[in-house]
């Protein structure tokens, strides 16, 4: 059976001469959901506080290394926040803080090995280590999202005129006053805008759009809209 292991902050805990041992769980997260009685009613009503809301979860992770110079340098690494991949999910990462206190107890009389929990708090939903981008030169183009939950996609437009739009996933962001043949980077997650035709100097002109941010629900998206010649997409597709 192969070894597990985790990647935390880019490096490979086997780099570290951290033994796991055994696979970490996948653990798909649990939806936000508040359960109301209702006075004379057997049982009681479930309400959601939104689509696609989940909790995040402790990931709890038994390790083991030899030597007691390395504890100190495995507690200087294993602190702060960054991105966790467990074997179990290979292609997959998700945002962490590492939580609670660190014991890396003395197991063995004669050898010099040790042993204890490390706890990882991960935000519920996953991403693909390399995200895929896919690029498009004409409206009515779909675009699939192979994730779970609807994704908040970063949009590069080439723009052909002074206003565009983009559709999708039922959104429409409307652009006015651009520039043709400037690039902007529209990134739905924070609901921004950016011109970076300049890469050296973007200037941020989220005030010329107004509208919904496009998004992409889980299975094919028709992207729609005028006023562009191209649109780089980064899906982010995220998985539970």
């Amino acid at each position: 059976m192969p070894q597990s292991y985790f990647i935390w902050k880019n490096a490979d805990c086997r780099s570290k001469g951290i033994i796991m041992s055994g696979p970490a769980p996948i653990i798909r997260a649990e939806e936000r959901v508040k359960h109301v009685e209702i006075p004379g009613r057997s049982g009681d009503m479930t309400e959601t506080e939104g689509e696609n809301i989940y909790n995040s979860y402790i990931q709890t992770v038994t390790i083991s290394v030899r030597g007691g110079f390395r504890v100190r340098e495995i507690y200087k690494w294993l602190r702060g926040s960054g991105y966790v991949t467990f074997s179990g999910e290979p292609d997959r990462r998700q945002k962490a803080r590492v939580i609670g206190a660190i014991t890396l107890d003395k197991v063995s009389r004669n050898m010099d090995h040790w042993r204890g929990d490390v706890q990882f708090y991960c935000q519920p939903l996953k991403e693909k280590l390399q995200e895929e981008t896919v690029t498009i030169t004409s409206s009515g183009t779909n675009v699939t999202n192979a994730g779970d939950v609807t994704a908040k996609p970063k949009i590069k437009m080439t723009a052909s005129s002074t206003s565009a739009i983009i559709n999708a996933g039922g959104n429409a962001l409307v652009f006015v006053g651009i520039t043709s043949g400037h690039i902007y980077e529209i990134d739905s997650e924070i609901c921004e805008v950016i011109d970076v035709t300049t890469p050296e100097s973007p200037v941020s002109c989220t005030n010329l759009t107004y509208g919904n941010f496009p998004e992409l629900k889980p299975g094919a998206n028709s992207v729609t809209g005028s006023g562009w010649s191209q649109l780089v997409i980064n899906k982010r597709e995220r998985f539970l």
